[in-house]
């Protein structure tokens, strides 16, 4: 059974029925003349942008065909069009231009944040008062200003196609400041780095099990995306050759593909990330992936593993940090320790060392003796031929 969607449209003295139906929008009316019922195919896929076209020229040349007399200001104008029509026609778009997990989470921020206050109204009719009162609202509620932002940026990209095709003469959000993204002080200039010591990890793990205590200590030891981790499948893992294929992430229940290019790697399986995995194969051998739910299924967000993990450490009055404290615990911990920075930037799946080194730089420490041995290595090849 095909999926209808139906509308009414008054025109003249017809009533016309626009319909979906087989992904096609269908049209019927009565002839007023003899009563008759007439149905046809508009042969237009049923997107918003076809349904404007049915309002606006196909039913007008239906009316005139059949002895209709038409005015010209009879015919239907983009004044008829609502968001959540359009948008439908916009997102079809979308999805060519980006990562399919990218092309999800955009739909899921339209529909919990854009769409509940503005899906019914008419584009044209939205204006910049209405679109202050909703991001008034989303500051009330505690969002941050680069939360909003992002939001924004959906929402302008929306009402920009919208000026594109002539929908809406200005884009109504370009009148509408954003947020100022105001930085708090903080005594520490770590910011979101704050990576947590070697006692703080010893002691969540302790008091962690099953899954949750697997998922932790391999992130802890190998640096992983959380949403990388959940898409582990056991094909990645090859403890023969102790290495890790990352290739695929999940966002909002869908697999897709990493965050960039250089995020697709193979690195290497340090002795913690190996006992980690070997402890989960105990629980999950049977199943495609490293990490399931009560389904046997993948997980369907790293944000689940996110609130176990919050809980947890503040159940055990820790400082808390976010769930991918633990990534940035692994490098800032290695590069501390004098580890190859190269090899930590390639196995976190940066672009280039340039990255690793902006985020970590303020963990590579030295002891004295070893930055003067620095100093006289560096020095004596310094112009070594200058006073020859």
């Amino acid at each position: 059974m095909s999926k209808v969607k139906r509308e009414k449209v008054n025109y003249l003295e017809y009533v016309f029925n626009i319909f979906e139906k087989y992904s096609i929008w269908q049209i019927s009316f009565k002839n007023p003349k003899d009563g008759n019922i007439i149905k046809r195919s508009t042969k237009l896929p049923a997107t918003a942008a076809n349904l404007v076209i049915v309002k606006k020229e196909i039913i007008p040349a239906i009316v005139n065909f059949v002895g209709g007399k038409i005015k010209e200001d009879d015919s239907i104008n983009n004044e008829d069009l609502i968001l959540n029509d359009f948008v439908d026609n916009y997102f079809e778009i979308y999805k060519s231009r980006v990562r399919e997990h990218t092309y999800y989470r955009t739909i899921l921020y339209y529909n919990n944040k854009i769409k509940p206050h503005f899906g019914n109204k008419k584009i044209i009719s939205i204006k910049p008062i209405d679109l202050e009162k909703w991001q008034n609202n989303l500051v009330s509620k505690k969002y941050k200003a680069t939360t909003i932002q992002k939001y924004r940026s959906i929402f302008f990209s929306i009402l920009n196609e919208a000026v594109k095709n002539e929908i809406i003469k200005t884009n109504p959000l370009s009148l509408v400041s954003s947020p100022k993204i105001i930085k708090e002080f903080k005594i520490s200039d770590d910011d979101e780095i704050y990576p947590f010591s070697n006692e703080e990890i010893k002691i969540i793990i302790e008091n962690s099990e099953d899954y949750l205590k697997n998922f932790i200590l391999l992130m802890f030891s190998s640096g992983i995306r959380p949403g990388e981790i959940i898409a582990l499948t056991w094909k990645d893992i090859d403890f023969e050759k102790k290495q890790i294929l990352i290739n695929k992430t999940i966002t909002n229940g869908k697999v897709g593909l990493p965050k960039t290019v250089s995020s697709v790697r193979k690195i290497d399986m340090l002795p913690l990330a190996e006992l980690a995995l070997n402890e989960q194969l105990k629980l999950s051998k049977n199943y495609k992936y490293v990490f399931i739910n009560s389904k046997g299924e993948h997980i369907y967000s790293h944000s689940v593993i996110g609130r176990k993990f919050k809980e947890l450490v503040e159940k055990l009055a820790i400082n808390y940090r976010p769930l991918y404290n633990l990534r940035h615990t692994f490098a800032s911990h290695l590069i501390s320790q004098g580890e190859d920075i190269i090899w930590v930037s390639k196995t976190l799946g940066h672009i280039d060392i340039s990255i690793t080194i902006k985020h970590y730089t303020k963990f590579i420490k030295e002891d004295e003796e070893t930055r003067l041995n620095k100093i006289k290595k560096i020095g004596a090849n310094f112009g070594a031929n200058i006073f020859l």
